[in-house]
């Protein structure tokens, strides 16, 4: 059974401009996001997004609203009893952290990690140093934090920099940094405002890898703002689209890709590709039996027209299963890609490969 983690009321945030003028920027916002959720947040610019995640953490205040989070302090130890070393932490359960105290609102925040789009790193502290700072600041001693600093530094792969400085860095080596970072008071929430926009494709997919693990290795939750619907597919399993600072569409993210009900939902969706979110891990089990062969086949433009399945069915008499597939524009060039899983032993397997591969199919064996 789920357990929620943060439940967002009625949140209102509004701006005033001038003397008559007002912006809403996050109306009436009503959220819950589960604990172990990668919750994806999406919009165009200017939907409320990014101000969201700044109340969450409260960055910025909003003018009306409840957010109450499940999270746990640990209290600090009384000096005048040094043997009560086994302390439970305190649990926030249904807080409104809206109404903490300074001293609760700085906990808060050493248990919520933020990573930014542009780094935020300083310049003038090594690898080890940007990591450590957050240490510094909570008090940690030196010993401690030179350990902490190397775990951290171990699980972004950036172990072997940690004498390096910022311009010596690329830029997902600079967004590495700044998780490990993120990740120094081990959080129980991890908040991503727009971590992957400055990146390239290839950069983007190793970071949004290494935060599908973080989750999953930690428990983390990860609330990720984002304006690339891929993003979303890659690693949210639920998400949220936002426009005029409304809630327009939420629910899990399979669900918004094959049945999206918004306008702006089924724009963003348009030209992504469904393989009904079945992983290559998922085909490459399955295909491991020896009576199913599962393939990724990648068309051109002369072949997208091409009834390759059916004619499989007639010529090798097989029961095909379509597990997914698009057809896209690059450019000006129409292209195509279809997953199937045939149902047939090892040689009848091998003749179809060959037939394919005899009509110039590229294709790839899952």
């Amino acid at each position: 059974m789920s357990e929620k983690l943060i439940t967002i009321k009625n949140l209102n945030k509004r701006y005033n401009i001038g003397t008559d003028r007002e912006v809403v920027a996050v109306d009436n916002i009503n959220l819950e996001i589960d604990k172990g959720d990668i919750y994806g947040i999406m919009g165009l610019s200017g939907a409320g997004k990014s101000t969201l995640i700044r109340l969450l953490n409260r960055l910025e205040e909003p003018t009306s609203g409840e957010i109450f989070v499940r999270h746990q302090i640990v209290p600090k130890k009384n000096k005048k009893n040094k043997e009560n070393e086994n302390i439970t932490e305190e649990t926030f359960e249904n807080k409104n952290i809206l109404e903490f105290k300074p001293a609760q609102l700085r906990q808060y925040r050493k248990k919520t990690g933020m990573i930014f789009q542009h780094f935020n790193l300083l310049n003038s502290r090594d690898v080890a140093g940007n990591v450590a700072f957050p240490l510094e600041i909570s008090g940690w001693k030196k010993k401690d934090i030179a350990k902490r600093v190397d775990e951290l530094l171990e699980i972004v792969g950036l172990l072997d920099k940690k004498n390096s400085y910022p311009e010596q860095l690329s830029g997902g080596q600079k967004q590495r940094v700044a998780i490990a970072r993120a990740l120094a008071n081990n959080p129980q929430i991890l908040l991503s405002d727009e971590a992957t926009s400055a990146l390239d494709p290839r950069t983007t997919n190793s970071i949004l890898e290494l935060l599908k693990d973080i989750n999953k290795k930690f428990g983390i939750t990860i609330i990720l703002i984002t304006h690339q619907m891929e993003v979303i597919r890659k690693v949210c399993n639920k998400a949220t689209i936002m426009s005029e600072g409304k809630i327009i569409e939420e629910g899990e993210t399979k669900e918004i890709f094959l049945n999206p009900k918004s306008d702006l939902a089924k724009e963003f969706v348009a030209n992504i590709p469904h393989d009904e979110f079945r992983s290559d891990e998922e085909l490459l089990k399955r295909s491991k039996n020896t009576e199913t062969l599962a393939l990724k086949l990648k068309l051109t433009e002369d072949q997208v027209n091409r009834a390759f399945v059916t004619e499989i069915i007639k010529k090798f008499d097989v029961e095909i299963n379509i597990l997914g597939g698009f057809i896209d524009k690059v450019s000006n060039i129409i292209v195509g890609n279809l997953l199937i899983e045939i149902m047939t032993n090892k040689e009848i397997g091998e003749e179809i490969l060959a037939w394919l591969k005899e009509n110039k199919v590229e294709l790839e064996v899952l």
